[in-house]
């Protein structure tokens, strides 16, 4: 049996990941994961991982939950991107385990 959910995704600078995740679980969410991107092309053109600091590297933060943290999340829209570069999808998505995504 197959249980709705929504995927919440948010890419975002790897410095800005711990307030993206305390975010959520404020919010929430029951976990996520972290993902390094290695490179993407965007408004601002084309950019690299394999910054020697990693500072200005991107990280995918991958959420999966319910619809009403979803829409938390959403609702927290000024706090999660404030000044800083983000780009946040929430889409359709189901499940084999509902119980692990409250």
């Amino acid at each position: 049996m197959l249980h709705a959910r929504k995927r919440i995704e948010i890419v975002v600078e790897a410095v800005h990941a711990e307030a993206v995740t305390d975010l959520l679980d404020r919010l929430g969410a029951t976990g996520w994961t972290i993902q390094p991107v290695l490179s993407g092309k965007g408004r601002q053109g084309l950019r690299r991982g394999g910054d020697p600091g990693g500072v200005f590297d991107n990280v995918l933060v991958l959420c999966i939950a319910s619809e009403a943290v979803a829409t938390r999340v959403a609702e927290a829209r000024e706090e999660l991107l404030g000044a800083r570069p983000a780009i946040v999808s929430i889409s359709d998505c189901s499940v084999l385990r509902g119980e692990h995504f409250k």
